[in-house]
Protein backbone atom coordinates (compact mmCIF):
# COMPACT_ATOMS: atom_id res chain seq x y z
CA UNK A 1 0.00 0.00 0.00
CA UNK A 2 2.91 2.23 0.65
CA UNK A 3 3.38 2.61 -3.10
CA UNK A 4 0.82 4.71 -3.38
CA UNK A 5 2.08 6.94 -1.50
CA UNK A 6 2.51 10.69 -3.52
CA UNK A 7 0.62 9.69 -6.48
CA UNK A 8 -1.98 11.56 -8.41
CA UNK A 9 -5.62 10.42 -8.78
CA UNK A 10 -8.28 12.09 -10.70
CA UNK A 11 -12.10 12.31 -9.89
CA UNK A 12 -13.91 11.85 -13.72
CA UNK A 13 -17.37 13.20 -14.75
CA UNK A 14 -19.85 10.98 -15.94
CA UNK A 15 -19.62 9.77 -19.61
CA UNK A 16 -17.93 12.66 -21.02
CA UNK A 17 -14.81 12.04 -19.28
CA UNK A 18 -13.89 15.27 -18.40
CA UNK A 19 -11.40 15.42 -15.00
CA UNK A 20 -13.07 17.92 -12.50
CA UNK A 21 -10.76 17.32 -9.41
CA UNK A 22 -6.74 15.97 -8.92
CA UNK A 23 -6.14 14.16 -5.73
CA UNK A 24 -2.39 13.46 -4.04
CA UNK A 25 -2.38 10.54 -1.57
CA UNK A 26 -0.72 11.97 1.35
CA UNK A 27 -0.99 8.77 3.69
CA UNK A 28 -1.78 4.97 3.62
CA UNK A 29 -2.91 2.84 6.76
CA UNK A 30 -3.94 -0.36 7.44
CA UNK A 31 -7.35 0.45 6.99
CA UNK A 32 -7.27 3.94 4.92
CA UNK A 33 -6.67 6.29 2.65
CA UNK A 34 -5.83 9.88 2.60
CA UNK A 35 -6.01 11.65 -0.37
CA UNK A 36 -5.69 15.37 -0.77
CA UNK A 37 -8.33 17.29 -3.37
CA UNK A 38 -6.93 21.04 -2.96
CA UNK A 39 -9.73 22.20 -0.85
CA UNK A 40 -10.27 19.09 1.22
CA UNK A 41 -8.44 15.99 2.45
CA UNK A 42 -10.87 13.14 2.52
CA UNK A 43 -10.05 9.88 4.17
CA UNK A 44 -11.59 6.63 2.68
CA UNK A 45 -11.64 3.16 3.63
CA UNK A 46 -9.73 1.15 1.53
CA UNK A 47 -12.87 -0.84 0.31
CA UNK A 48 -14.09 2.66 -1.14
CA UNK A 49 -10.94 3.63 -2.44
CA UNK A 50 -11.90 3.45 -6.34
CA UNK A 51 -8.76 5.14 -7.95
CA UNK A 52 -6.10 4.13 -9.60
CA UNK A 53 -3.62 6.49 -8.18
CA UNK A 54 -0.37 6.82 -11.15
CA UNK A 55 2.82 8.52 -11.10
CA UNK A 56 3.40 11.92 -12.40
CA UNK A 57 4.73 10.49 -15.35
CA UNK A 58 2.03 7.96 -15.94
CA UNK A 59 -0.86 10.74 -15.04
CA UNK A 60 0.88 13.13 -17.62
CA UNK A 61 0.92 10.31 -20.59
CA UNK A 62 -2.83 9.33 -19.58
CA UNK A 63 -4.74 12.30 -19.52
CA UNK A 64 -4.92 15.23 -22.33
CA UNK A 65 -5.55 18.72 -21.81
CA UNK A 66 -9.32 18.71 -23.67
CA UNK A 67 -10.37 16.41 -20.61
CA UNK A 68 -9.70 18.84 -18.17
CA UNK A 69 -11.83 21.34 -16.40
CA UNK A 70 -10.83 24.78 -15.79
CA UNK A 71 -10.34 24.00 -11.80
CA UNK A 72 -8.68 20.53 -12.31
CA UNK A 73 -6.12 22.58 -15.06
CA UNK A 74 -5.61 25.16 -12.24
CA UNK A 75 -5.03 22.36 -9.50
CA UNK A 76 -2.51 20.53 -12.35
CA UNK A 77 -0.37 23.67 -12.23
CA UNK A 78 0.05 23.76 -8.75
CA UNK A 79 1.20 19.85 -8.28
CA UNK A 80 3.75 20.57 -11.58
CA UNK A 81 1.68 18.82 -13.76
CA UNK A 82 2.59 19.32 -17.22
CA UNK A 83 -1.23 18.83 -19.32
CA UNK A 84 -0.79 18.76 -22.60
CA UNK A 85 -2.45 18.29 -25.99
CA UNK A 86 -2.92 14.93 -27.94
Amino acid sequence: MSEMLNKYCAKIFGKTGVITEIGVVKKVASRTVHVDWGTKTWIYQNKDFIWAPLSKEEFEEKYKKPKFSEGALARALELGLKITYN
